[in-house]
């Protein structure tokens, strides 16, 4: 239903002119079905957590075992923290901006053969599911779907050692972000302080793709991929999970 900008009252979507005023009627256009993932936006925040001007995170997860890490710039400066609920049945973990602020969930399926991890909001509103591929030989697949339809919005596919992921646009195949171990990327950090130990760099290629999707996309695979003997991840699984390559 369409309406009138001067007086309000009702119009056809083939009426030139308001019956009732006289008023010419704009029509909105018609918008044509996107396969872009509609999502709940984020909140906007200049120089928050998912500020869209942000192409690196540096995803340190030092205290992990203690429940909580550190999320950093490339140039070494604190921008938000993990906060991961130890005894949670789920295995709650809360993005949280600097001043405590929960910006995002993630939680774990109790069960689930693809280890479902469910990305929401702070008041539980689903933004994204994130599933890992079953069957795959050499590397390894994760999906990040559309909490109801389960429409497939982004892929990550990972190494064969599982150290390094690549994140794709499903419906464009555009390469979106990166993941890499930090000190691969060693020349882009200022300064070089960093303390590579159990640190990850994501690398964003756009300033487009909701950076909360992207940060919820890597603490998933983190929850699924997680070393149980020890505090953060161990990409890779069996025989071939490398010891020491962590988050």
């Amino acid at each position: 239903m369409e309406y009138c900008d001067n007086c309000g009252a009702k119009v056809s979507s083939d009426q030139r002119f308001c019956e009732k005023c006289g008023n010419e009627i704009r029509h909105e256009p018609v918008k044509e079905e996107s396969s872009e993932p509609q999502v709940i936006k984020a909140p906007k925040k200049e120089g928050g957590l998912f500020d869209l001007n942000r192409n690196y995170y540096i995803i340190k997860e030092k205290m992990w075992d203690l429940g909580y890490g550190d999320i950093m710039d490339e140039k070494g400066q604190l921008i938000g923290r993990m906060n991961r609920k130890i005894f949670s049945i789920r295995r709650r973990v809360e993005l949280q901006e600097l001043d405590g602020t929960v910006v995002a969930t993630i939680h774990s399926k109790i069960v689930s053969a693809r280890g479902a991890q469910d990305l929401k909001t702070p008041d539980g509103q689903p933004i994204a599911r994130i599933k890992r591929k079953i069957l795959t030989f050499f590397r390894h697949v994760f999906y990040l779907e559309e909490p109801e339809t389960r429409t497939r919005w982004y892929e990550a596919e990972g190494n064969f050692m599982g150290w390094s992921f690549k994140i794709y646009e499903t419906a464009t195949k555009k390469l979106v972000a990166e993941i890499e171990k930090a000190d691969r990327w060693r020349d882009v950090f200022l300064g070089g302080l960093f303390d590579y130990t159990d640190t990850y760099a994501l690398k964003i290629l756009d300033k487009i793709t909701d950076r909360r999707i992207l940060l919820g996309f890597v603490l998933s695979i983190d929850n699924v991929l997680h070393d149980t003997g020890g505090g953060g991840i161990a990409f890779g699984s069996g025989p071939f999970r490398g010891r020491g390559r962590r988050f």
